[in-house]
């Protein structure tokens, strides 16, 4: 099974690194006090690997963490190990992709810029399979039977108790870009229209006469997640493989790049309007 990260575990590996630093402790002396080899905790400090319970305690004892913090923390350590529903999928699914997913069930928000196609938590099912069939990899049918499942599963958080709050900006090419029979889009972009109904969700279309905009070079997600301690994640697909850039500045020029981006966008309402006036040219 492999071994994807979790936002509990970088908040556990955070806390943990943050609680050595503040009792000027290396991470030799603080491995060897609580029984465990230095790379090893370097690698649970930089979120690369779980930690067992045990071993949380004897770091927590070792940093003279208070009875409070020492709680929080083995109950974090606790529910780190614990396995989303798509593990289920180990092998059938890129780990970059389950991590991805790990991160959005987490998400208390989502922003998510597509330049030339509709985002997963938006598709329909047919639409789906169109794009799996035209991807860049020759799955086999068994394989995007798997994948499809895996997405529309991904889907039920936006139908959840307390669910995330969604903001999709659109570049207009990806409703116009025919994935599919015409029916598959017409479909996909009445499904659209719907969804953008829901309290929690924004879609807004750039339309092309917006010209060049922060999205030209490609699409993105920023996930924000409920404790500020908790930084932003950005996530990145491209044909190299997922990315997931980690720098301050990485992530702030994400950020700014989608406030201009849905700045400049149409707005809801009149993003709707286009949307279903497309939805009406394929039908």
């Amino acid at each position: 099974m492999p071994n994807w990260p979790t936002l509990r575990r970088r908040r556990l590996a955070r806390e943990l690194a943050n609680l050595r630093e503040s009792v000027d402790m290396t991470i030799e002396d603080a491995a060897a006090r609580a029984g465990i080899s230095p790379s090893h905790l370097s690698r649970v400090e930089r979120a690369l690997v779980g930690v067992r319970v045990p071993v949380v305690r004897a770091l927590l004892t070792t940093y003279g963490a208070s009875p409070s913090t020492a709680a929080t923390l083995v109950e974090v350590a606790q529910t780190a190990t614990q396995r989303g529903w798509w593990h289920r999928y180990a092998g059938s699914i890129p780990d970059e992709y389950a991590t991805y997913i790990g991160f959005e069930a987490d998400a208390a928000r989502i922003w998510n810029f597509e330049l030339i196609s509709i985002p997963g938590l938006l598709q329909t099912e047919r639409y789906t399979r169109a794009v799996l069939a035209g991807g860049v990899a020759r799955l086999a049918e068994e394989e995007i039977e798997r994948r499809v499942e895996v997405r529309l599963r991904r889907q039920a958080l936006l139908h959840r108790e307390n669910p995330p709050a969604l903001w999709v900006v659109l570049d207009e090419a990806a409703i116009r870009r025919q994935v599919g029979s015409p029916e598959t889009m017409a479909e996909q972009l009445n499904h659209l229209v719907t969804i953008a109904g829901l309290p929690h969700v924004d879609v807004q279309v750039l339309p092309f006469a917006a010209g060049a905009h922060p999205g030209t070079p490609g699409a993105f997600v920023v996930l924000g997640f409920t404790d500020p301690a908790d930084r932003e994640v950005v996530y990145i697909e491209t044909m190299a493989g997922d990315l997931y850039p980690e720098g301050d500045a990485d992530v702030q020029a994400a950020v700014q790049a989608f406030d201009r981006l849905r700045a400049t966008a149409l707005g809801p309402d009149d993003s709707v309007l286009m949307i279903r006036d497309t939805a009406k040219e394929f039908a």
